[in-house]
C-alpha cells in the first residue's frame, strides 16, 4: 500500500507540472526535437557537446512520445513504468543471489522507496530507469543457470546492452553481467548463428555506436576533447584524489535531508576549502562538495532513510547472528564475486566521475550493494522483529513526506501558503528562504514561455546563441511547427539568413564566454534588440539575461570569427 501511494504521488507530480529540469531542457529534449525535425539522427550543430555525446537510449524511448503527443509532458511515463517494475526485479535478483525470500520481500519494498527512484519516477531524468536493465541482465543470466535455456542468455545480453546505451557511467555494470552470465556462456554455442544475430542487435542498442561517432567527430570515446568546456569540469586529474573526494561528496549527497536551509553557508565553506593547499587536490571536481537546499530528482541518491535503515539493519543482524543456525554449505565463488564486484565498480566510478550531483548517477548501482549485507547471518531473524518493521515503515513515510514537499513538484499549494506566511511574518528568514526556494520553480516554468508573444507565430526557424542554455525546449513550441538552430560564435548573418533565421535568442553566458557584449554581438550581425528577459536558474546565484534580437534582411558582410569555443563544426546528416 505504501508503494502504491508512492506510485500515485509520482503520477500526480508528473501530470501536474511541466519539466523544469535544467539538463532535460538544455539537451535531452532538444536533441530529440532536432532528430525529429531532421527525420534522422545526426550530429547537431551546437557548442553544447552534450546534445551529441551523451547516451541516447532514454531519448529513443521518449522520441515516439514527443512525436505522437506533440508535447514533452508525458516523458515521465518512461520512468514511472520502470519504477513499477522495480520491486519484482529486486526480489527476483536477490532470491537468485541466495538471499532468503522473506528478507528479499521486505527489502524489495524498502529499496523501491529510495529517493533517487521515487523522485525520478515522476520526472524526466535518465539516471534511475537504467536500474531495470541492470537487474534484468543479472536476472536472466542467473536464470539461465537453472533453466539451461539459451533464450535467457540472449535476453540477458540484450538487457546488458541497453544498460550501457543509457548512460556512459553505467558501462562498468556490464562487468557485473559478464560475471553472472559466464557459467552459462556455453549455451550460446548451441545455436551459434542465432547468437551472432542477437549479439549484433545488442551491439546496435549498446553504447558502441555512440562511442564510434564520438571517436569520429571528437577524437575521444567519451566525446570530451581537451578543448571542450565540459572536459575540465568532469575529468578528474587524479584517481586517488577522486576516490578521496567522492568519499566526501557521495555520503554528503546521500545523507542530505529533505530540506537543508544551511546550504549557502555549507557551499561557501566548500568554496573556501578549495583555496587551501589540501582543497586544491579536489579542484578538478565540478562544484566540489556543493549541496542544494533540499532533495529533488536532480540530486537524490538512495536517500537518508535507506542509509539509516541499512546501518540499523547491519547492527541488528550482527547482534542476532549468534542465534542463527550455521549455513548448510559454502557460497560458490561466482556468487561471491557478484557480491563483491559492485564495490569494486564503485571505486572505479569514484576514481573517474567528478560531476556535480553524481549521487543520482549511481542510481543503477545502489541495489547491488545490498546482497553482500543481506547475505550475512542475522537478517533472517531481524526481518521478523516488529521494531525493525516499524523502522522500515518510517523510512517509507519519510519518503512520502519528502515527495510531498519536493521543491520541483510540491503536492500542496506551496507558494500560496508561503506567500501568506511571509506577509504575516515579514522578518522570518526561514520563511523567506523557503519562499525563495519554491519560487525558483515558477521562474524556471516561465522560461518555457519567454518571448512567446514577441516572436511571430509564423516564424518557422529561430536561432539560439548559447553555451548550455536552458530555454531551447520552449522555443520549439508548438512542437512540429518550428525549428531551433543553435548559433555558434563563428556563424555569420548571411549563413543564419540562408537557414531562414530572422530572430535569435542570445544568452548572456554565451556573450561572456566570447568576451563580448550584446551591443558587440548585434553590431557584428547587423541586428536590433527586440526584447530582453531576466531570470534566475538558482535562487542563490546572480540573475541571467536573455536577449531577443532580429537580424536585418540586408546584413553587412561579416567575416567568420575564429573562436576557441567554436569546437564543433557543422556536419551534414549522413544517414
Amino acid at each position: 500500500m505504501m508503494f502504491l501511494v508512492l506510485v500515485l504521488m509520482s503520477l500526480a507530480g508528473g501530470l501536474l507540472y511541466p519539466c523544469t529540469d535544467l539538463d532535460t531542457n538544455a539537451y535531452r529534449t532538444p536533441r530529440v526535437l532536432h532528430w525529429l525535425a531532421a527525420e534522422q539522427w545526426h550530429w547537431i550543430h551546437t557548442a553544447d557537446s552534450r546534445l551529441n555525446i551523451a547516451g541516447c537510449n532514454f531519448e529513443w524511448l521518449s522520441a515516439p512520445l514527443v512525436l505522437f503527443t506533440r508535447t514533452d509532458r508525458f516523458i515521465f511515463l518512461i520512468n514511472l513504468i520502470s519504477y513499477l517494475l522495480l520491486p519484482g526485479l529486486i526480489f527476483d535478483v536477490f532470491t537468485r543471489l541466495r538471499i532468503r525470500p522473506r528478507i528479499a520481500y521486505w527489502w524489495m519494498w524498502f529499496l523501491s522507496a529510495g529517493w533517487c527512484y521515487v523522485m525520478q519516477a515522476g520526472a524526466s531524468h535518465n539516471d534511475s530507469f537504467a536500474v531495470i536493465y541492470a537487474l534484468a541482465s543479472i536476472s536472466f543470466a542467473l536464470r539461465a543457470r537453472e533453466s539451461n535455456r539459451i533464450g535467457d542468455v540472449w535476453f540477458s545480453m540484450l538487457s546488458a546492452a541497453l544498460l550501457t546505451g543509457a548512460k556512459q557511467t553505467d558501462v562498468p555494470l556490464a562487468l557485473l553481467w559478464l560475471i553472472a552470465v559466464w557459467p552459462s556462456i556455453r549455451l550460446s554455442f548451441a545455436k551459434p548463428f542465432a547468437t551472432i544475430g542477437v549479439a549484433a542487435a545488442s551491439l546496435l542498442v549498446s553504447a558502441l555506436p555512440l562511442i564510434y561517432f564520438d571517436l569520429k567527430y571528437t577524437g575521444t570515446w567519451t566525446g570530451l576533447s581537451s578543448n571542450d568546456p565540459l572536459f575540465s569540469k568532469t575529468e578528474l586529474r587524479s584517481p586517488v584524489w577522486g576516490i578521496i573526494g567522492n568519499c566526501i561528496c557521495l555520503p554528503a549527497q546521500n545523507l542530505l535531508p529533505s530540506y537543508f536551509p544551511f546550504s549557502p553557508a555549507w557551499n561557501q565553506a566548500m568554496k573556501h576549502f578549495l583555496t587551501t593547499p589540501l582543497g586544491e587536490h579536489f579542484a578538478s571536481f565540478e562544484y566540489f562538495g556543493r549541496l542544494d537546499q533540499g532533495i529533488s530528482e536532480k540530486n537524490a541518491g538512495i536517500g537518508l532513510g535507506i542509509c539509516l535503515l541499512a546501518l540499523i539493519s547491519v547492527w541488528g543482524a550482527r547482534c542476532l547472528r549468534r542465534y542463527v543456525a550455521a549455513d548448510t554449505g559454502p557460497i560458490p565463488g561466482n556468487y561471491r564475486a557478484l557480491y563483491l564486484a559492485p564495490f569494486l565498480l564503485l571505486l572505479l566510478f569514484m576514481a573517474k566521475v567528478g560531476t556535480f550531483q553524481n549521487a543520482r548517477q549511481l542510481a543503477p548501482y545502489y541495489v547491488f550493494f545490498f546482497p553482500l549485507l543481506l547475505i550475512q547471518p542475522g537478517h533472517a531473524l531481524l526481518v521478523r522483529k516488529r521494531w525493525w518493521h516499524w523502522a522500515g515503515w518510517l523510512t517509507m513515510v519519510m519518503t512520502v513526506g519528502t515527495l510531498f514537499i519536493v521543491r520541483s513538484r510540491p503536492l500542496f499549494p506551496a507558494n500560496t501558503i508561503l506567500e501568506s506566511l511571509a506577509a504575516k511574518h515579514p522578518h522570518s528568514s526561514l520563511i523567506s528562504k523557503m519562499l525563495n526556494s519554491y519560487s525558483n520553480r515558477l521562474a524556471l516554468e516561465s522560461l518555457r514561455d519567454c518571448f512567446k508573444d514577441e516572436i511571430p507565430s509564423d516564424e518557422r526557424v529561430v536561432g539560439y546563441a548559447t553555451t548550455k542554455g536552458q530555454v531551447e525546449t520552449g522555443l520549439w513550441m508548438p512542437f512540429g511547427c518550428r525549428r531551433v538552430e543553435r548559433v555558434l560564435p563563428g556563424d555569420t548573418s548571411e549563413e543564419l539568413l540562408q537557414e531562414g533565421v530572422k530572430y535569435v535568442v542570445v544568452e548572456d553566458e554565451a556573450l561572456f564566454v566570447n568576451n563580448e557584449t550584446i551591443e558587440d554581438w548585434m553590431a557584428r550581425h547587423n541586428a536590433i534588440l527586440v526584447d530582453q528577459y531576466t531570470f534566475k536558474y538558482d535562487p542563490y546565484r546572480n540573475p541571467s539575461t536573455l536577449y531577443l534580437v532580429r537580424l536585418n534582411s540586408n546584413p553587412t558582410t561579416n567575416q567568420r570569427m575564429d573562436s576557441g569555443f567554436n569546437c564543433i563544426c557543422r556536419i551534414e546528416p549522413f544517414i
